[in-house]
């Protein structure tokens, strides 16, 4: 075999032989270890508010004034006075109190600087369902009139409900106090259903002026609406 012949025979060779060398020379990259997936744990769900005793009178006269000082003298003498429900839907127990202007002191119930909010009850808006842009129309501001009865609702806070003495958010609305015939949920009228409200509530179930109806929480007011039977 000639020279020539024997080197094209062992280049090849060789050349193969060098590039396996270096190849094992090189550092193997290293492998990325899968990332475990960590298995999300399931929320329980809040634990409802423990159900309070029933109050006492005591305790109503002292929740008003902690409130209203003297600006409002209960309604004695009509029968109930009061009911206690989840009005506004946030999970705590709220009052209502049957009132009215105390004497001498109604300037100071319809001051705009007054602690609690004025609404009446046959005046309300609710935006219909479906519609992105609604503009509200405008109510005007309620005013209480002498001698005039009013519901007081006194919104409560955390598990003491409305006897929390950080209980403060309070409303006087007209053309609200009536008979109460109990409360029952929101969602078990036909019209609230339809309304399409943001939270479910409890509604007071009254009779007014011999008609029956019920006193419910639009999410920024209350409102009558009349029985649907």
């Amino acid at each position: 075999m000639s020279r020539r012949m024997l080197w094209v025979l062992v280049c090849p060779g060789a050349a193969m032989i060098l590039m396996g060398l270096l190849s094992c020379g090189k550092p193997t990259p290293p492998m990325e270890k899968p990332i475990p997936l960590a298995t999300p744990k399931a929320e329980k769900p809040p634990e409802p508010m423990p159900k309070l005793p029933p109050p006492t009178m005591a305790e109503v006269e002292s929740a008003m004034h902690r409130i209203f000082a003297d600006n409002l003298v209960l309604e004695h003498g009509i029968g109930q006075l009061f009911i206690v429900g989840d009005f506004n839907g946030d999970g705590f127990e709220d009052l209502a109190v049957i009132a009215r202007a105390a004497p001498g002191k109604l300037d100071d119930i319809n001051s705009e600087l007054a602690n609690w909010t004025i609404q009446d009850a046959d005046k309300f808006f609710v935006a219909p369902s479906g519609k992105r842009v609604v503009k509200a129309p405008n109510l005007g501001r309620a005013k209480v009139s002498e001698g005039e009865q009013i519901l007081a609702f006194i919104h409560g806070h955390g598990p003491k409900g409305w006897r929390s003495p950080d209980a403060r958010q309070a409303y006087l609305v007209k053309h609200a106090a009536a008979v109460f015939l109990g409360t029952a949920p929101s969602i078990s009228q036909k019209a609230i259903r339809a309304m399409r409200l943001p939270v479910e509530t409890e509604i007071i179930q009254e009779v007014r002026n011999k008609k029956k109806g019920f006193l419910f929480w639009t999410g920024g007011a209350y409102a009558w609406h009349p029985d649907e039977k």
